[in-house]
């Protein structure tokens, strides 16, 4: 087996949730969450959503060691993305539908060492604004587009090694590219 980088996909993940920290002419309407689990002491939860040309944010960090949450500003989401971006190796999980809690839970248990693994949990759901009559679809055809994936962060090649030979090993993604009818990035689809 043999760990797949997706550190692109998280790339072109992170490039549109930034673009929806704010309104937007792109979408007619959104919702997005992303959950950062970091290996330290603080980890960081966001959802952002656009409906009937209301906007609703929110940007929290967790202290995991006393269990205060603090707001933070939606827009510092990138900021955290870039932090999760510094681990060397960028996969993503593959196995059966769960919470993205559930699953770092799962894969630290399974793995023994010191090493562990962060998370990044990307959901979206977007309606793009303009129709796209190039394809002669209904009056007003509505280019939708849908994202749910976690990306797991390994910080160097030995976490890697360890995580490929441990037993949660078989729920990462081994084939590129990975879709699966829970994990995805990017679908789009006419409504």
């Amino acid at each position: 087996m043999s760990l797949q980088n997706y550190r692109d996909t998280f790339v072109s993940c992170l490039a549109t949730l930034n673009g929806l920290t704010g309104t937007s002419d792109v979408y007619a309407r959104f919702r997005w969450q992303a959950i950062y689990l970091t290996r330290d002491r603080f980890s960081y939860f966001f959802r952002g959503d656009l409906d009937l040309g209301k906007t609703s944010f929110l940007g929290q960090q967790i202290d995991l060691g006393t269990g205060v949450t603090t707001p933070v500003p939606t827009t510092s989401i990138a900021l955290y993305a870039a932090t999760f971006g510094l681990n060397e190796m960028i996969t993503v999980y593959n196995g059966p539908h769960k919470s993205v809690i559930d699953v770092a839970h799962a894969f630290n248990q399974g793995n023994k060492a010191d090493h562990q693994a962060e998370f990044f949990y990307i959901r979206m759901s977007l309606l793009h604004s303009a129709s796209d009559s190039r394809i002669g679809l209904s009056t007003d055809p509505r280019l939708r587009e849908t994202t749910n994936i976690i990306f797991i962060g390994l910080e160097d090649r030995t976490t890697a090694d360890l995580l490929e030979t441990s037993s949660v090993g078989r729920w990462i993604a081994t084939d590129k590219p990975m879709a699966s009818s829970e994990w995805y990035t990017e679908r789009y689809y006419y409504r």
